[in-house]
């Protein structure tokens, strides 16, 4: 322990004052002044804390340790207390010698003559420098803490939390008084692609870029927020709908100005969508479902554009909520089944192929196709769950069809983006063909064409090359309504081509369509593909098409989707249609092969399962 240095005490102390400056000489920090301000007395603790030696505080003035955190008001106030005779209590920061600083709790107690006026002071000190310290860093935490909470760090806006404070304050204020506000969200509309194409620090520059554009663009009465990913939030107060939509639309067209990206010049869009308050909510969760709403509908709208929220929209979200509810319960009930159409050869010596075709029991509603539920096709999880079902229940049918001999070429289902998304559906595919003995030779696959764009494009080929590679066949449905190009029959391993039931319906009266079939079926024959011809309804149909080369027929001509228990029913009641071309004399294939039905058919018709299930 530190020895008490020696104590220089006023001669005019008496040996009790002597004891009291002892004990604080030694637990305090201790020192005198007169009325002036001049130091007269200060102990070995004031020394050590401030740096400066006893010869060089004593006829020095107390300013000399004046650190500049205090203003004169503090001072003035001190000095008031103190002159009054009173006792004064505070934390000064003092300066050291060296120019560092240290806190201390500071008391100053005013000393009195014998003529009744104050003729000096006295401070006990105690540093408090290290809990000041703690107490700055507190600050600083609680600061750093309420800008991670408030403000997003890679764009420097207010974060979500924020947007939804400032609304809720917003619906506070505007509540009675009639005003209007319009909340806007914005969404980058090709963002994934930025990120996919040139990584994740490109992506958020580029976002960065957006959050200086809208900045750009905002005036006093707009307010700018980042909610997230490639979502921003936009509040426009105290201004009309006509004024708030100009500045929306000004938003769009800073962004679509060209921006550098890994340094090249690209041009981006955004789609935005508007809700208005108290118009079309006067909550929080309420506009920011409105907006949203009208954010999906600019999208759904090809992107790039403001949408103002319309009370339809809400109706529209409503019914695929119901529709999602009702699908959730059929597929636990087991109310979805598959049906299957006939795909008829145009050569009699082929097998018969079919299409599965999912279809729902509805216990209200009945039987219905899936263009009646195609809301819920749009929910990517929903279109997942259906196509496992899809799976598990064609490989169980097949199965039953070979048990009973049935003579079948392939049997084709539809495929969606989703069922690419994970590696599980085609991982499960594989698992099914093994454990029922049903190969992948056994099925066809059938997408559109618009998969080949958007999201999942590149699982969507790989996975198509891994069917294609084991032995499944690959057919592209409803060629020529959609997006694909000729490259796409090039790159890709689509072995079938399927003309849109559009171009046959009128193809009899219709020169165009004819042109338009026969060509579809030129360009796939010089490409080594077969092609399919759906929605044939009548003779005439199944003549030209035909005359036309065409390999597959699919059509209410030959028999509606039935369950895969009744097949044997629609076969029977197929038309003869060779017979007919034979009189018709429309093809050269009838003549050489007139009989119908076909060797295959008419073996499968004798199968005892069959006259069984017939009697």
């Amino acid at each position: 322990m530190k020895a008490a240095a020696k104590l220089r005490i006023p001669s005019q102390l008496n040996p009790e004052d002597d004891f009291v400056r002892y004990a604080l000489d030694s637990a305090a920090i201790v020192a005198t002044t007169d009325v002036r301000g001049t130091i007269t007395y200060v102990n070995s603790k004031f020394c050590e804390i401030s740096g400066y030696s006893e010869a060089e505080l004593i006829g020095s003035n107390h300013r000399m340790l004046k650190s500049g955190e205090h203003g004169m008001e503090f001072f003035r106030a001190m000095y008031r207390e103190i002159a009054r005779g009173r006792v004064w209590h505070g934390e000064i920061c003092n300066r050291r010698k060296d120019g560092s600083r240290y806190w201390v709790d500071t008391t100053i107690v005013p000393h009195t003559s014998a003529r009744g006026k104050i003729d000096s002071y006295t401070s006990i000190r105690f540093d408090i420098t290290a809990r000041k310290l703690l107490e700055d860093e507190l600050r600083a935490s609680k600061e750093h803490l309420r800008r991670i909470a408030n403000i997003d760090p890679l764009t420097d806006l207010p974060n979500r939390r924020r947007f939804q404070e400032y609304i809720t304050s917003l619906v506070a204020e505007h509540a009675h008084s009639g005003r209007e506000f319009h909340l806007a969200l914005l969404d980058v509309d090709t963002f994934k692609e930025i990120n996919d194409s040139f990584g994740h620090p490109a992506g958020d520059a580029f976002l960065q870029t957006v959050a200086s554009r809208l900045r750009s663009v905002a005036d006093e009465r707009m307010l700018i927020f980042r909610l997230g990913g490639d979502e921003f939030g936009l509040i426009f107060v105290e201004g009309t709908s006509e004024e708030a939509n100009a500045l929306f639309e000004h938003a769009l067209e800073a962004i679509r100005q060209p921006t550098q990206i890994a340094g090249t010049s690209r041009r981006c869009s955004a789609s935005l969508g508007v809700a208005n308050f108290p118009g079309h909510g006067r909550d929080l969760d309420s506009l920011l479902t409105a907006a949203d709403l009208a954010l999906y509908h600019a999208k759904s709208l090809g992107r790039d554009r403001v949408e103002v929220f319309q009370p339809r929209l809400k109706e529209v979200a409503e019914r695929k909520s119901e529709v999602l509810a009702e699908i959730e319960q059929g597929l636990q009930l087991n109310a979805f089944e598959l049906h299957y159409q006939p795909i008829v050869p145009v050569a009699s010596d082929r097998n018969m192929s079919l299409e599965a075709l999912m279809r729902w029991r509805h216990p209200q509603r009945g039987l219905l196709t899936p263009a009646v539920f195609q809301e819920g096709f749009s929910d990517p999880a929903v279109r997942a769950t259906l196509g496992q079902f899809m799976l598990e229940r064609v490989f169980r049918d097949v199965g039953q069809l070979r048990k009973k001999g049935v003579p079948l070429n392939r049997v084709a289902i539809n495929l969606t983006n989703s069922d690419f998304r994970s590696d599980s559906f085609l991982d499960r595919f594989f698992e099914l063909s093994n454990e029922t003995g049903v190969g992948p030779q056994c099925f066809c696959v059938e997408v559109t064409e618009g998969m080949f764009l958007g999201l999942n494009q590149k699982r969507v080929e790989e996975g198509l090359h891994r069917l294609h590679d084991a032995g499944v066949e690959v057919a592209l449905d409803d060629f020529g309504t959609g997006y694909a190009s000729l490259t796409h029959l090039r790159q890709l391993p689509i072995d079938r081509l399927k003309i849109d039931r559009s171009f046959v319906a009128n193809m009899v009266t219709s020169k165009e369509d004819q042109a338009i079939a026969r060509g579809i079926i030129e360009i796939a024959h010089s490409l080594g593909k077969a092609v399919t011809a759906e929605g044939v309804e009548t003779l005439e149909q199944v003549e030209l098409l035909s005359q036309m080369n065409c390999d597959l027929l699919q059509g209410w001509y030959f028999g509606k989707a039935c369950e895969v228990e009744r097949l044997v029913d629609v076969l029977e009641a197929m038309p003869p249609i060779r017979q007919r071309l034979v009189k018709a004399g429309t093809t050269t294939e009838a003549s050489r092969n007139p009989q119908w039905p076909p060797a295959w058919l008419g073996s499968w018709l004798q199968l005892p399962w069959h006259h069984g299930r017939s009697a």
